[in-house]
């Protein structure tokens, strides 16, 4: 349980990487790119340190190197969508439309598993959904486009994340027990190579200026994709599911604090009870999965 709390309070800082870059010119596919390209590194060295044979690149079979593939397509849209919404509207309702996933995944399993939902689920949705209108509809027509842009990439980020942890689910099986580093990594790896041309087409450049462009970047690649992965898929291994959905709900919460905290940014009453409803409701949806 505790890989599980540090893992997700961890990631709770990526989006706080992606806006104190922003400033600095950093676009947030160019922060994507380095956060898998550095973070993709450090697990391989991870992997060549590792005595688990199945954790190496090289020992992963055809399929699993497919699904991989399928894996970096989700993430990259991932990333895009969720990078985009956090310079939109802030690291913390980003974080927290993007895990919207949860009802993905369970009509997911009611549709292909045959899954049956208790009242908990439906519970989860309608308090959900009442916490996304309370947050939204007092800013929808006031904010801007960008306000609504934001939050409209914040939930495609909830879809193509949930599309992440399925197949990222199938590498995993079909590469076998002990591969979670082989598949992180050719996840990290291809994911970046899936940003280079998008960002070079754009006629940009991958290079970071040094200093702090640099320093932020490095810090995001080895904690939220390095440090914050490796623990979390731990902690996986050893917590019960239905428990560790809810100490998930760590990372969008904490994210919400950095927001508040550290970009001072402004939240009314109906904002801060439609947070805690739409927690609540992904907390209801994260049990059910």
């Amino acid at each position: 349980m505790l890989h599980l709390i540090l893992g997700a309070a961890i990631i709770s800082f990526s989006p706080v990487f992606v806006k104190l870059a922003a400033p600095y010119g950093v676009s947030g596919d160019l922060a994507a790119f380095h956060r898998v390209f550095i973070g993709g590194l450090c697990l391989f060295l991870a992997s060549l340190c590792s005595r688990e044979p199945r954790s190496k690149l090289w020992n992963m079979p055809r399929s699993g190197v497919s699904w991989s593939l399928a894996c970096a397509v989700f993430f990259t849209a991932d990333l895009l969508c969720w990078h985009l919404s956090i310079l939109y509207i802030g690291p913390g309702l980003a974080t927290l439309f993007g895990n919207f996933q949860v009802f993905l995944l369970a009509a997911w399993g009611i549709v292909f598993l045959r899954e049956k939902p208790g009242l908990r689920f439906f519970a989860g949705i309608v308090l959900a959904m009442g916490g996304l209108f309370a947050i939204v509809a007092p800013a929808w027509n006031n904010a801007g486009q960008d306000y609504q842009l934001g939050v409209f990439f914040g939930l495609l980020t909830g879809v193509f994340y949930a599309g992440f942890i399925l197949t990222l689910n199938r590498s995993m099986a079909e590469c076998g027990e002990g591969s979670q580093l082989a598949a992180m990594t050719a996840n990290s790896l291809m994911t970046a190579a899936l940003f280079a041309p998008i960002i070079l087409l754009r006629g940009d450049t991958l290079a970071l200026d040094p200093g702090m462009p640099l320093l932020l970047m490095t810090g995001y690649g080895v904690t939220s994709q390095f440090i914050g992965w490796v623990l979390i898929s731990r902690g996986l291994r050893e917590t019960r599911m239905s428990l560790a959905g809810l100490i998930l709900l760590l990372q969008p919460v904490l994210a919400y604090v950095w927001d508040l905290t550290l970009f001072a940014r402004p939240a009314g009453a109906a904002e801060l009870v439609g947070v805690a409803a739409t927690l609540a409701g992904i907390g209801l949806g994260a049990r059910r999965r």
